[in-house]
């Protein structure tokens, strides 16, 4: 999965394809959806992340890190 604008991603990712777009790997990307505060959704057994949410983390995580520098 190339991803050249975040438009282009769905409204809802798996586990697999946000661990694609963070370039991490899949189980990195598991642990990482079991922490709290990570924006997952569960619909059963399943377990999806919302693009605007994964974003807005993604943000606050970026700027956290940028703070420490």
């Amino acid at each position: 999965m190339l991803i050249e604008n975040f438009q282009d991603l769905p409204v809802v990712l798996t586990v697999p394809e946000m661990a694609k777009v963070l370039r991490i790997s899949r189980s990195k990307a598991y642990s990482l959806s079991k922490e709290t505060g990570f924006p997952t959704i569960k619909i059963g057994r399943c377990i999806r992340v919302s693009k605007h949410e994964l974003l807005q983390w993604l943000g606050k995580h970026f700027e956290a890190n940028n703070d420490t520098m």
